[in-house]
């Protein structure tokens, strides 16, 4: 069974999940993803994507991926924060986000989409079988909520979009999975619009580098891989993609920077903890540097202090603080005292 310490230590840190999966679920993120990744918007400005194709009003929630728990409540908003296993959470695999979206060729169907967060792919089953088991599901649970009987012409294209931070090779990429058709003898065909009710998309988000071909790619880097600090990742999102935060997703980002889950992952990967010299030095060899100025990482000390003070701030436990900031309890518990921390 894998504890908190485990989870922290290999990057999967709960706090910094949640975050990162909130602030994917904002409009403002949706819309570029949907722009590079779902064709239907290739030729719509962000804009249109954000304001008016995509429906309801975002927000963190939970919906099971399994039969019959699926259509437990209504898809009427963005859904989001999964809960991954029953060891950590309730028990319940569900969605990471979840949401509907109108189509600019006024479809009356329109679409129903998908978008995980994948930490690792290094698992024991290839990433994309589950990305396409989820596109499965997300077709048959509109049974008894968007079509009833033998109504399958009212079944909606569906789309599971797959954010890969650690890609094969770490290279980054865009892949696209859908039913295509295939006249093997004779011309007898269907319409595409029939057929083609499903694609999975997988997006691999490299570390080496900002990606310089595709401006979705560039935008995830900056939000996930990069070692800007919240000050500057949220400068490069307002002057390259005209993406104002509000202050409770500048709050986010600030979180997901302090405790630097998604840079540290690169180091952990290679067997260092974060916080060890050795760590420090290999952890990654490509942009780090400006990493450890800027409180991602957690060499110097005055970096540690702050660390330690998010960390206290986000309820994170003493024995994890240890660990990753390398500073004894009795220095944690003196800080918690001077900041009037629980601890």
């Amino acid at each position: 069974m894998e504890t908190l310490e485990d989870l922290y230590l290999a990057g999967r840190n709960p706090e910094y999940d949640a975050n990162a999966k909130k602030l994917l679920a904002s409009r403002k993120i949706l819309a570029w993803i949907l722009k590079y990744c779902v064709p239907e918007f290739e030729d719509s400005t962000i804009e249109d994507i954000r304001d008016i194709y995509i429906q309801g009003t975002p927000e963190v929630a939970s919906v099971p991926v399994m039969p019959d728990k699926t259509n437990a409540r209504p898809l009427s908003r963005i859904l989001g924060e999964n809960t991954e296993d029953k060891t950590l959470t309730e028990g319940t695999v569900t969605f990471d986000i979840r949401f509907r979206a109108s189509t600019p060729d006024g479809s009356a169907l329109g679409l129903i989409i998908n978008v995980e967060a994948q930490h690792s792919a290094s698992v024991s089953y290839p990433l994309v079988t589950r990305a396409l088991y989820y596109v499965s599901r997300l077709i048959s649970s509109q049974h008894d909520v968007d079509f009833d009987k033998s109504h399958y012409e009212k079944i909606r294209k569906v789309y599971s979009i797959w954010l890969c931070m650690d890609p094969p090779g770490d290279e980054s990429g865009i892949t696209q999975y859908r039913v295509q058709e295939n006249l093997k003898y004779g011309m007898i065909g269907e319409e595409e619009k029939h057929y083609d009710l499903a694609q999975a998309v997988m997006v691999y988000i490299s570390s080496k580098k900002r990606d310089p071909g595709n401006r979705l790619l560039r935008l995830l880097y900056e939000l996930f891989k990069s070692d800007d600090n919240a000050a500057g990742k949220m400068k490069t999102l307002e002057n390259d993609y005209q993406i104002k935060l509000n202050e409770s997703e500048e709050g986010m980002v600030d979180i997901m920077c302090n405790l630097s889950v998604g840079i540290a992952k690169a180091g952990v990967d290679k067997g260092y903890l974060l916080g060890r010299q050795d760590g420090r030095i290999e952890g990654r060899k490509e942009g780090r540097q400006e990493g450890v100025r800027d409180g991602v990482r957690l060499g110097k000390a005055e970096n540690q202090r702050e660390i330690t003070v998010r960390m206290l701030e986000n309820h994170m436990p003493l024995e994890i603080i240890v660990r990753i900031t390398g500073q004894s309890e009795d220095d944690i518990k003196r800080i918690a005292e001077e900041e009037s921390l629980p601890c």
